[in-house]
């Protein structure tokens, strides 16, 4: 019997910072950030970028969907997450969750 697929999941989180939040600012919020989730156990990458409309995508990789609700479910308990949250605009705020399909070697 042959065991079920499994994929790794794309955790991707897009927004806008408040105004008066500087780039600078917002990325050095994410250290202590980015040192939580790569410590968790299915933590496989993360990246932060920004457009030239100054919308931001906060894109983490995950082994399976549960290390990335487990990742969620602990997050908002950490230290550094109300200034991270608090430099938001949470209005601008989506996140999804996409089952990563093909990725080249």
């Amino acid at each position: 019997m042959s065991q079920p697929q499994t994929f790794k999941i794309a955790e991707i989180v897009r927004f806008r910072l408040k105004p008066g939040v500087s780039d600078a600012d917002y990325i050095a919020l994410n250290g202590p950030s980015h040192s939580y989730s790569s410590a968790l156990p299915g933590f496989i990458s993360r990246s932060l970028s920004k457009s030239a409309e100054g919308d931001w995508t906060d894109y983490v990789v995950w082994d399976s969907m549960e290390a990335a609700k487990h990742a969620a479910d602990g997050f908002m308990a950490q230290d550094f997450a109300p200034a991270m949250v608090g430099a938001i605009d949470e209005s601008t705020m989506e996140m999804t969750h996409q089952q990563i399909l093909w990725q080249p070697v």
